[in-house]
């Protein structure tokens, strides 16, 4: 998930590049994290079923998230050490959406329309549920598991790294992405390769005890909501065409326009 100052910045940008389709890309953003925020008023028979579970499987994880916890711990190894920071970048904010620039370019440069639009859904997946889990990051005031609390630990709106692990932001950004790729292609290999890049990064979060494991499940499920409401969503509205968007690396900071013609 990326640090205010960096979420900011994109926001800023967006907006400022009417040209580029900031404005379809924001405001879109902004009524799916509305919509996601607003679910549970819309819980059906059927659907309920499904929250029950995964509120049951949440509670499981969180039951044994200090077993988790332990459980890795146990089984580093030097090869994993050196794979995990690399495995950290699936769910870096400034990662993902370089990598759904670039394919949105892609797609405009080879005109593959499908893979332009279902690009520039990513990236509107990502910013809707990163707006979402940030606000539930701060409310729930989690302390991440390095911190020594515990896992009982929880104050809300400290505005503290230490205090903002429920859920894993960079799960969620991870899922978000996956799930919309996933389902614009709808094929076994797709979504095992979308879903199973999201599920390393995943593992990564609990492997480096940035994380409990309930964190990352949390995540997990609302990216993969943010992703399959936008892709829903999407259906009735235009489609967008252009996009510019801030890319942020180690040692750098720039913008990238993706562009139909």
């Amino acid at each position: 998930m990326f640090r205010a100052k960096e979420f900011c910045f994109i926001l800023c940008l967006l907006s400022a590049a009417p040209c580029a389709g900031g404005e379809n890309i924001i405001k879109n953003a902004w009524n799916d994290a509305g919509y996601l925020a607003s679910s549970p008023a819309r819980i059906t028979r059927s659907s309920a079923y499904y929250v029950l579970g995964g509120l049951g499987a949440g509670a499981l994880l969180y039951s044994l998230d200090g077993q988790i916890r332990r459980a890795a711990a146990k089984n580093r190894t030097e090869g994993l050490d050196d794979l995990s920071p690399t495995a950290e970048k699936l769910g870096n904010g400034g990662y993902d959406l370089a990598l759904a620039g670039a394919l949105a370019g892609a797609g405009c440069l080879f005109r593959d329309e499908k893979l332009r639009d279902t690009s520039l859904l990513a990236v509107e997946s990502f910013l809707a549920a990163n707006a979402v889990g940030s606000v539930v990051k701060y409310a729930a005031g989690r302390s991440r598991p390095y911190a020594g609390n515990g896992k009982r630990t929880f104050k809300p709106f400290i505005f503290k790294s230490y205090s903002t692990s429920f859920p894993s932001g960079h799960t969620v950004s991870a899922f978000a992405v996956a799930s919309v790729y996933a389902a614009g292609y709808d094929n076994f290999w797709a979504g095992a390769a979308a879903y199973g890049a999201a599920s390393v990064l995943a593992l990564q979060r609990i492997y480096s005890d940035k994380h409990w494991a309930s964190d990352v499940f949390a995540g997990a499920v609302l990216g993969t909501a943010a992703g399959r409401a936008v892709t829903a969503r999407s259906k009735e509205r235009g489609r967008k065409t252009a996009l510019l968007l801030p890319v942020f690396r180690p040692g750098y900071e720039g913008v990238l326009l993706s562009a139909g013609f």
